[in-house]
């Protein structure tokens, strides 16, 4: 079962189309000092969809800008190259999955939920650290797109909702690989690495279950680890205080502070409880964004 479960997994990544062009192109726009906010619209504008949700997200109570964004040009004025770049991307790795039907779509409801609350996590936590946030909300948003190939290969095996269902800090892939030859971050890291995604990014889909294995690129995965767990506690059935969530990285997870401290992140056990305050508020106020990304 585990050589065909590989096999097959292995063929479903084989299947996935390059991302569109556009990723790319925005990706070399935007990597050059000498862009011009005229060479970041000349690659946009032809992309019709990309300028929907560009424009969409730009509105959203996600950025908070007092003003309507009404043109793409303003979009980019607003929001910077940078905004930009993340929105194209995690736009296109959804968009490139296939289409699912209306069942489908509500049993992969909660991991959108999951995926979406670990975004904003990580991106309050790069806000905290002075870090890129919409590169870290990328980062959170597509962590686990390795469950979801895995999902689309094995509908009527592959549990991607069973990690709600237990305790957010017991997850063992060991399980998965037992199972499928593959644990879903291998599936991600393979995935992010066929479409040529930043290397940070690759990282955190790749690593943030073991981000001690991540080399001179720990810094996404250690932050997205950690952003993963604050998801899965917002999304079980009882919220925790947040001084319970403290204590829970202090009993359960005490390596979590050294490796960070070791990397050179700046890590106080208060501030998790701060952190998991305002996910519960950025959780109520953004779920616009979600419906952004994953609609067709």
């Amino acid at each position: 079962m585990t050589d065909q479960s590989l096999n097959s997994i292995n063929a479903r990544i084989e299947s996935f189309p390059a991302l569109p062009a556009i990723v790319t192109e925005i990706m070399t726009v935007t990597a050059n000092p000498e862009c011009c906010a005229n060479d970041l619209m000349r690659v946009i504008l032809p992309d019709q969809t990309m300028c929907a949700t560009i424009l969409k997200v730009a509105n959203s109570a996600f950025f908070g800008i007092p003003r309507e964004v009404g043109t793409i040009e303003r979009a980019v004025v607003v929001l910077g190259y940078e905004e930009i770049k993340n929105i194209v991307i995690g736009k296109a790795i959804f968009s490139s999955f296939p289409k699912m039907t209306k069942e489908t779509r509500n049993r992969v409801g909660l991991f959108w939920e999951h995926t979406f609350t670990c975004g904003l996590a990580a991106k309050i936590i790069g806000e905290h650290l002075h870090l890129s946030p919409s590169e870290l909300f990328i980062a959170g948003l597509i962590h686990d797109i390795g469950k979801l190939a895995m999902f689309i290969t094995f509908p009527d095996t592959y549990p991607i909702l069973q990690e709600l269902a237990n305790h957010p800090l017991f997850n063992d892939i060991s399980e998965e690989r037992k199972k499928f030859a593959i644990s879903h971050d291998q599936v991600g890291l393979l995935l992010a690495k066929k479409w040529l995604l930043p290397v940070q990014l690759v990282a955190a889909i790749g690593y943030h279950h073991s981000p001690q294995d991540a080399g001179a690129f720990r810094q996404y995965p250690l932050i997205v680890q950690v952003a993963d767990i604050l998801s899965l506690m917002y999304c079980s059935p009882e919220l925790l205080r947040a001084e319970d969530v403290s204590k829970m990285f202090v009993d359960f997870l005490p390596e979590t502070g050294k490796l960070w401290q070791d990397f050179g992140l700046n890590w106080h056990d208060d501030n998790l409880g701060l952190w998991f305050e305002g996910l519960k508020r950025s959780r109520q106020s953004d779920q616009a964004v979600l419906s952004i990304f994953t609609s067709a």
